[in-house]
């Protein structure tokens, strides 16, 4: 398999990409990411992702590397040399390497040299959706203990990466995280719950990042079929006690959740809302 690298304008073999020890990504976890999926070698909804990555930028402080016609033809340079026909395009930028090195200072928290930023791409594999039912998962609840600014797409994604670890090794695909007893989101997914046929999820907030998917399902899906739908908090107790769960993230569009800990939902079944919204997706990939 010849998978490629976008790196500082350079396309490479995935074995050839290297960064600097002194990126500040790499030092600091300074730096945000995007990623974007293809399905049958078509973008999803890119230019909503293009513009969370802008925001992400803005909200660091951070000049965005690229115009978007530039970005865009970057991307497609790379996608031609992409093997899959469904996959991910992780965009990773980060405020960079010193231009200069030579001061003695190495490493410091505070970003007060001049920097070339460091812009990184790469492709990986998804499933085909149109191939497969809704996948169902398990999750287990965790207490959220992240930064308080959540909808900034940050690759400092250490407390996600332990969580869904967490997650995994209780035979989990997610971790459901909950701040003073509401639930927030998912490590790497928003969450939806459903009672009694009213579908309820977190409004955006610093508390949740503002999932593309999760805006398509509210904005397209929910409304298209007309449910009813409450953009509010709600508690763990709402969520155990739901007639449905699901959540949402980029590659894997709705997957619903049998079992939260050791509750099981819905019998362990695709609830019916869950159903048709994920059949709408897949409707509208076609």
């Amino acid at each position: 398999m010849n998978n490629k690298v976008f790196f500082n304008n350079k396309i490479c073999d995935a074995e050839d990409a290297k960064v600097s020890v002194f990126d500040r990504g790499y030092l600091f976890s300074d730096g945000v990411y995007e990623l974007i999926p293809y399905f049958k070698k078509k973008p999803f909804l890119q230019d909503e992702h293009y513009h969370r990555l802008k925001q992400s930028l803005e909200m660091i402080g951070l000049k965005n590397p690229f115009e978007k016609e530039v970005w865009l033809e970057k991307i497609e340079k790379l996608i031609d040399l992409c093997e899959f026909d469904n996959f991910s395009l992780y965009i990773q930028v980060t405020r960079g390497v010193p231009k200069k090195l030579d001061d003695g200072v190495l490493r410091e928290h505070a970003a007060t040299k001049k920097y070339n930023p460091s812009v990184c791409m790469f492709c990986s594999q998804i499933q085909d959706l149109s191939k497969n039912s809704p996948k169902l998962k398990n999750a287990i609840t965790m207490e959220d203990k992240r930064w308080l600014q959540c909808d900034v797409k940050s690759i400092s994604l250490l407390f996600n990466a332990y969580a869904k670890t967490l997650a995994n090794e209780k035979n989990a695909y997610e971790a459901i995280l909950i701040r003073n007893g509401v639930v927030t989101e998912g490590c790497s997914s928003n969450v939806f719950i459903v009672k009694d046929e009213i579908i309820k999820t977190a409004p955006k907030s610093n508390l949740i990042l503002p999932g593309v998917t999760r805006s398509f399902v509210i904005n397209e899906l929910i409304k298209k079929n007309k449910y009813l739908i409450q953009v509010d908090n709600y508690s763990e107790e709402d969520l155990l006690n739901a007639d449905e769960v699901f959540i949402t993230n980029s590659t894997q569009a709705i997957l619903p959740i049998k079992k939260i800990n050791n509750k099981i939902i819905n019998n362990g079944g695709t609830g019916d809302i869950t159903n048709k919204l994920y059949k709408n997706f897949l409707e509208f990939l076609e």
